[in-house]
């Protein structure tokens, strides 16, 4: 790989309107940070499709809404200079195979280099490339937060494998009295409850494959374990892809916080995933999607860990259509149901429902703003420098909410401290210096 080989960074995406229609000098300002670097990573979550085509068909579940964007968008993100997308999330099917297929078309067609989801599970965790004057660089991509029957399955001898996403599940390490109480709350809710040594399996009444699983661990408390299998599977991947690239980037779409921490913390079993990446070979971990809408960053063995560089891009209440079932949710005044309700009605009522009670205030950090981070790595692949350019999207009206745009003075101040302040447990140290974020390059020990 090229010394000084430059990654743009950013969180996630949620595009239904057109980018480049707009002019304003600190939108622009954003986006040549983007077109400037070798490879361009963004994670784009929505479906692309045009509501109805072959098996297109709204979810009986999503992920709060059912997503959808119009096929130019795919070319909208290669004008912004985007080139590597991850498309495993929550909505990866919220309207079905259909959607995911027609998502993978658009991107393809414009010429974008995707990873994360696929035919089979095989096919949802290898690598995808990206060939640059510069280097390759390989994308690893998957999902700790989706709905059971999303994740792709894998081929057998006989039977054919499951299109859905890539899967990083996780399950519960508790101690002897939590997993008590949550044996009588299960039998109290008439819940399936099945002990295999120190395990304990949970199951709703009929959904065998719904499981909660605890495990009797020795300490106090509770805490959150990756999945053994799919460790082990998707750092074979990443394995795999050291060996034909230049440059690998593994990134995680995951809701979860830890309860401690909160919103702006992630949860217990990502850190040492995230390591653990680094160690098979990967040069940048990004984890997306919290909508804290920042969390920390760590350097480890020389390679950067974003555990959440916050969102870019954010235009979910201006989806055109929803399905029934969004507007069937509890809470809504009971006139929403009613068929000539229009979205946005629907976006309207689902803002005036009461905060989640947990998190607290269903929301995380009390800065507005996230990162468009550019990795510079050298020749050995370590990181030579990190720059964090401090960015706030639009919220008001709602036809032009979502957009990014660059921002300077106190407003920048205070997005680069609070990330320096997330980053601290991890060992890591930001400087804000010219309107702008830095990390000094050297050794860092995480702390948690």
């Amino acid at each position: 790989m090229a010394s000084g080989f430059s990654i743009a960074v950013t969180g996630h995406t949620i595009i239904n309107r057109r980018l480049s229609v707009h002019d304003d000098a600190n939108f622009l300002a954003a986006i040549k940070l983007i077109r400037e670097a070798d490879a361009a990573y963004t994670h784009l979550e929505t479906v692309i499709h045009d509501y109805d085509g072959p098996e297109i068909y709204p979810a009986a579940e999503a992920g709060w809404t059912w997503m959808r964007a119009p096929r130019f968008v795919a070319d909208e993100l290669k004008w912004a200079g985007f080139n590597l997308v991850s498309d495993a999330s929550n909505h990866t099917l919220d309207y079905s195979y259909g959607g995911l297929y027609s998502t993978w078309k658009a991107l393809e067609k414009a010429g974008l280099v995707h990873a994360g989801t696929g035919r089979s599970l095989g096919e949802a965790r290898e690598p995808a490339y990206l060939d640059t004057p510069k280097g390759r660089v390989a994308l690893i991509a998957m999902c700790s937060s989706f709905t059971g029957w999303a994740r792709a399955g894998e081929t057998r001898r006989d039977v054919k494998g499951r299109p859905g996403l890539n899967p990083l599940r996780f399950y519960y390490v508790a101690d002897a009295a939590t997993i008590a109480a949550a044996k009588e709350f299960a039998f109290k809710l008439g819940w399936s409850v099945t002990q295999i040594g120190r395990t304990w399996l949970f199951n709703p009444p009929g959904l065998w494959m719904a499981t909660h699983r605890f495990v009797e661990g020795d300490g106090p408390g509770i805490s959150t374990m990756a999945d053994e299998g799919d460790i082990e599977g998707n750092l074979a991947s990443v394995r795999d892809a050291a060996r034909q690239a230049d440059c690998v980037l593994v990134t995680i779409h995951t809701h979860e916080w830890h309860p401690d921490g909160g919103l702006s913390a992630p949860p217990a079993f990502l850190p040492p995933f995230a390591r653990a990446c680094v160690d098979a070979g990967a040069h940048v971990f990004i984890a997306q999607g919290s909508h804290s809408p920042l969390r920390g960053i760590e350097i480890y063995k020389g390679r950067p860990v974003f555990y959440d560089p916050g969102d870019f891009i954010g235009m979910s209440n201006t989806v055109t259509r929803l399905p029934s079932d969004f507007y069937l949710r509890p809470g809504y005044p009971p006139d929403i149901r009613r068929p000539e309700m229009t979205t946005a009605d629907g976006f309207d009522a689902r803002a005036a429902l009461p905060k989640p009670l947990n998190p607290t205030g269903g929301s995380g950090d009390r800065v507005n703003g996230s990162v468009v981070a550019l990795c510079s790595l050298g020749g050995d692949g370590n990181l030579a420098e990190l720059k964090l350019y401090p960015v706030t999207m639009s919220h008001r009206p709602r036809s032009r909410a979502g957009i990014p745009g660059l921002v300077g003075g106190e407003a920048a101040r205070a997005i680069i401290d609070h990330l320096a302040e997330l980053s601290l447990p991890f060992g890591t140290k930001i400087e804000f210096k010219e309107g702008i974020g830095s990390i000094q390059i050297g050794t860092h020990r995480a702390r948690l």
